[in-house]
């Protein structure tokens, strides 16, 4: 084979598919990771506020509060659990065919005394 022309476009052209196949790996794995942990903060906010009702500081019933604002912020409330003092809160989200799940505790640390 002596004729090399276009041997050049060739390759160019391989290489920006690869780049643009990186990059947008990376973007997807970044937006996944932006969702995780979006849906861990709001998840901690959410047993903060069922907490505060638990406690009389706001009105309303813990779990009732939490599903209303799980439900403001497009996510699905799978469990919330009153213990004593404490609110246990599970969320999860569906997005582009996955599943991100979050956990959360709000209430008093109790520390032992001896």
């Amino acid at each position: 084979m002596k004729n090399e022309a276009g041997v050049g476009t060739i390759l160019a052209l391989g290489l920006l598919i690869a780049t643009l196949g990186i990059f947008s790996a990376g973007s997807f794995f970044s937006m996944h990771l932006l969702v995780n942990t979006r849906l861990q903060a709001t998840t901690e906010s959410i047993a903060l506020a069922a907490t505060d009702a638990l406690r009389g500081v706001s009105s309303g019933y813990p779990c009732i509060v939490a599903k209303d604002i799980a439900a403001n912020n497009q996510l699905v409330l799978e469990r919330c659990r009153i213990v004593g003092f404490e609110v246990f809160i599970e969320t999860s989200l569906e997005l582009m065919g996955l599943e991100h799940k979050a956990r959360a505790r709000a209430g008093p640390k109790l520390t032992a005394t001896l």
